[in-house]
């Protein structure tokens, strides 16, 4: 949000009077003041020429967003994975204002709300003086809720299909329209329920849960072998029989349907900031992490490939960033990231990961033609691809005027790094991908390293300089036009679960400057 040049002067000369600033119920948070920020030396991160980064907030635990409202507050979503997730902000004078858990809640929660909001928090957006946040809730199920600076909250969308392993991802405003546009993850890699989302915990606490069509799709008649973890309980086979789009250990359908809520995974919605008129606007999108506006008003999405795991594995499927074009298939589950079909050698796993369930190689998984599904166009929606596992997270358009008009209002996006050995079924990884933050020109769909460690990977494997980038997750430009960069901090692989390094996290800042 973009606030007026006298609030922008303000915003600044209060916060180099604040110096170093302890925060509420998170002492160990800190807010560094421009008087005590070192810019970054280019020995340990390298970014442009013209340019000074620096770190500006410390000890954050597993952020996972940022966002900026009309008064130039910066907002953090802190401990985001957790099921105690922590939204605070800055005002621009420094100091420190409390939005969830509620501010004004009695103690021992007496007359607290039911409200329930868990990690992880997917986006973030703040507007019309509320803040909008993307999350679960007990069920597990994705709801879109808005939280005021009283803390009064109310609920913009509920019951959204998000328990599997990328439900909640991001949440952007669209200021043409003034509609809210989100995106739902698949509950499975490659649309196949497996002993991989055993791993990942969703599918004992959801048994009946599984990937939703947009519409009503023929199967092939695929199904697939799986050792049987449920063996033993209630008298169950040693194997288990799975078919797409079905639930663990069911492959009787030959028609999938979509849900009884209308919700299909795998999906960017857009719904009223009020609530209400809820639309479906593209499908087959894996894993579109992160949302963003151009200033034309078209919208982009980042798509993570499918992984080299699970009961229908996939190699080398890249991430991407694409073109979101209205009540388009994107072709997820039986099209990569970049919109090829899955049966090309490129993707093929190893032999002796898919033979076990009874098939040699990857095939397509949809009647295409008689689900009236239509082959995604490449020219029109591919607009870059990056390395597999580079881990497309969050972006934005950088300001084609002001201190970042050298971007010349590019995309700006975050790459989290890889999810090994969980996303690799414990197969070494090659040269580290991702962990840097790139720019990408959409006319000529090229894209460069903006902001990198000068040694490949994050900077945990090389001495844990606290001034090398860990895990960036998130990039939002700020009132100043500046560039802010969310580190969610060092993470560890818990089975298929990120579990966040205490205090590792960080909010770095990009401007002009020596």
């Amino acid at each position: 949000m973009v606030g007026s040049r006298n609030t922008l002067r303000g915003f600044w000369l209060a916060l180099a009077l604040t110096g170093m600033c302890l925060i509420g119920c998170a002492p160990d948070v800190l807010l560094i003041s421009p008087a005590a920020r070192r810019t970054i030396d280019r020995s340990v991160v390298e970014y442009p020429a013209g340019y000074r980064l620096q770190t500006i907030v410390r000890e954050l635990t597993g952020p996972t967003a940022i966002t900026f409202d009309k008064e130039g507050s910066l907002i953090v979503a802190d401990r985001g994975l957790s099921d105690t997730p922590h939204i605070f902000g800055f005002k621009p004078d420094g100091s420190r204002f409390e939005i969830w858990p509620d501010p004004k809640r009695l103690p021992f929660n007496l007359g607290a709300t039911r409200r329930q909001i868990r990690g992880p928090i997917g986006g973030m957006v703040a507007a019309y003086g509320s803040i909008y946040i993307y999350h679960r809730d007990a069920r597990g199920r994705g709801v879109i809720s808005s939280l005021d600076y009283n803390g009064r909250s109310a609920t913009v969308v509920a019951d959204l299909p998000c328990e599997g392993e990328n439900g909640v991802l991001d949440l952007v405003l669209n200021s043409y329209d003034g509609r809210l546009y989100f995106a739902v993850g698949s509950m499975t890699n490659s649309g196949v329920v497996g002993l991989d989302n055993w791993d990942e915990g969703w599918v004992g606490a959801y048994g009946s849960v599984c990937d939703r069509p947009a519409g009503r799709y023929r199967l092939l008649g695929y199904r697939f072998d799986t050792p049987n973890p449920r063996a033993g309980w209630f008298m169950g086979s040693d194997i288990a029989v799975t078919a797409p789009f079905q639930a663990f250990g069911r492959s009787s359908q030959m028609w999938v349907t979509p849900a009884e809520n209308g919700k299909p995974t795998a999906a960017v919605y857009s719904v009223a900031v009020t609530g209400g008129d809820l639309r479906l606007e593209a499908h087959g999108i894996r894993c579109g992490k992160g949302l963003a506006f151009n200033e034309f008003g078209r919208l982009y999405a980042t798509d993570q490939g499918m992984e080299l795991r699970g009961t229908r594995p996939v190699k080398e499927d890249p991430d991407t960033l694409l073109r979101i074009v209205k009540n388009t298939w994107y072709g997820w589950p039986d099209y990569s990231a970049d919109l090829r079909p899955i049966t090309e050698r490129q993707f093929q796993p190893p032999v002796e990961l898919i033979i076990k369930t009874g098939y040699p190689e990857l095939s397509f998984l949809l009647d295409h033609q008689a689900s009236g599904l239509i082959p995604p166009d490449r020219d029109t929606l591919l607009q870059t691809t990056f390395a597999p596992m580079a881990g497309a997270s969050k972006m934005a358009f950088a300001p084609s005027m002001g201190p970042m008009k050298d971007l010349n209002g590019s995309a700006v996006i975050a790459l989290f790094g890889d999810r090994a050995p969980f996303a690799t079924s414990d197969l070494p990884v090659g040269d580290p991908q991702g962990y840097k933050v790139v720019q990408v020109d959409v006319d000529n769909h090229r894209w460069r390293d903006l902001i990198y460690n000068t040694r490949r990977g994050p900077g945990s494997r090389h001495g844990g300089n606290p001034d090398a980038l860990e895990r960036p997750f998130d990039v939002k430009f700020g009132p100043d036009g500046a560039m802010y960069i969310l580190d969610m901090g060092q993470v560890r692989m818990a089975g298929g679960e990120l579990d966040p390094a205490t205090r590792t996290g960080k909010i770095l800042r990009l401007d002009v400057g020596k």
